[in-house]
């Protein structure tokens, strides 16, 4: 048998949505955007939302509206994807990386507090394979130093924290809808928030500063614009749009799904409980189950992690990591200066990570497939 790491998953309601977008002569960001928008409002809480075509668009728009820049610092996750912090150095601020919490491998708040000083001007959280960040003191610190909190929620849409919603926790959030998410526009992001004059910013640099949209004139509005500000092209299109609210259509049936094959690994896994960790939640429908990533434990195994990896796709399981951390990567090595030995709970959280198959289209039978797998490997090389 062979198990892609991952595989799309379309339905009758993406394709409807799609369809009346090219039957309507609009393609470019217009009333599916609109419908978008309104529709994750509707899901998060949030007041406001803004869709971008990227997440990194959203973050970076989220800084700038803040009047992040040069000589400022932002505090984040060293265990994240390159785009946390791009957004930041797109700004002309420094990221300063804080340490994770080893369970949840999430940024850890007392880490983050160690690094605040009169420079930093916001605190950038990244909610790892879709479980929350701890935000209630996160946000505490927030209050304390006066400092705004900004969410990279690229994973966790659908996710709860403390019975409120991700997107609803901090002064903004940003979701993203590539193509792997749980939902996705095939490229696409959103930026949720309470405040209007934060939103009202990101969506005028969003379209390069403009007074005035394309949809707008399009609907008889005057031809006249003006450019007001350094704006970037971050819109999203209709195109895009439509396949996300059609996602959104079956989302809970989908998150559903995701819960069901979160089960089956844990069920499935758990006699392995001296050889893998297998991931944390704290209530297991607060997840947004992007990824299913476990842990080895090193001193249970001869092989490696990526030597385990190798035999886990000689046997057709694809698997990923999650993720390489920042200061690992040589051009944010040579710009940031830091070092594994500064990051000692990310630095083991990289060695030991595996990212298991998963996603809606998923088979049980493929999960036991993969769990089988894991369990022979586990009497061929575990000690």
């Amino acid at each position: 048998m062979k198990v892609p790491f991952f595989r799309l998953s379309f339905g009758k309601e993406e394709k409807r949505e799609v369809l009346d977008v090219l039957r309507s002569g609009w393609v470019t960001s217009g009333l599916k955007v609109q419908k978008l928008e309104s529709r994750i409002i509707n899901l998060t809480g949030a007041k406001y939302a803004a869709a971008v075509s990227s997440a990194t668009a959203g973050l970076h728009l989220v800084l700038k509206s803040l009047d992040i820049g040069a000589g400022d610092e932002v505090i984040t996750s060293p265990y994240t994807m390159a785009a946390t912090v791009e957004a930041i150095l797109y700004t002309g601020a420094r990221p300063v990386l804080a340490d994770i919490d080893p369970v949840s491998l999430n940024i850890d708040p007392g880490a983050v507090e160690k690094k605040i000083t009169k420079k930093t001007k916001a605190i950038l959280p990244v909610d790892i394979a879709g479980c929350p960040c701890d935000y209630r003191p996160l946000k505490r610190l927030g209050r304390k130093y006066n400092i705004p909190l900004v969410a990279d929620a690229a994973h966790s849409l659908g996710g709860k924290y403390e019975g409120r919603m991700v997107g609803a926790l901090a002064d903004a959030a940003v979701f993203s809808f590539y193509s792997t998410k749980n939902i996705t526009t095939g490229e696409g992001g959103m930026v949720v928030t309470d405040k209007k004059r934060l939103i009202d910013r990101v969506r005028h640099l969003s379209l390069h500063g403009m007074t005035s949209s394309g949809w707008k004139r399009y609907q008889g509005g005057s031809w006249r614009y003006d450019i007001t500000d350094l704006g970037y092209k971050y819109n999203l299109s209709d195109l895009a749009a439509a396949l996300g609210v059609g996602q959104l259509a079956r989302f809970n049936e989908m998150q559903d799904r995701r819960i069901q094959l979160v089960r089956r690994y844990l069920d499935s896994l758990r006699d392995l409980h001296d050889y893998i960790e297998l991931p944390f939640y704290s209530n297991i429908d607060d997840h947004a189950w992007h990824l299913f990533i476990i842990r080895i434990n090193r001193d249970k195994w001869k092989i490696g992690r990526d030597r385990l990896i190798t035999e886990l796709e000689k046997a057709g399981v694809g698997c990923g990591v999650h993720f390489i951390p920042i200061y690992k990567l040589s051009y944010f090595r040579r710009k940031l200066k830091y070092d594994a030995s500064d990051f000692p709970h990310c630095e083991s959280a990289f060695l030991r990570v595996i990212s298991l198959p998963f996603y809606v289209d998923l088979k049980i039978s493929e999960v036991d497939y993969v769990c089988r797998t894991l369990k022979n490997l586990r009497i061929k090389f575990g000690r």
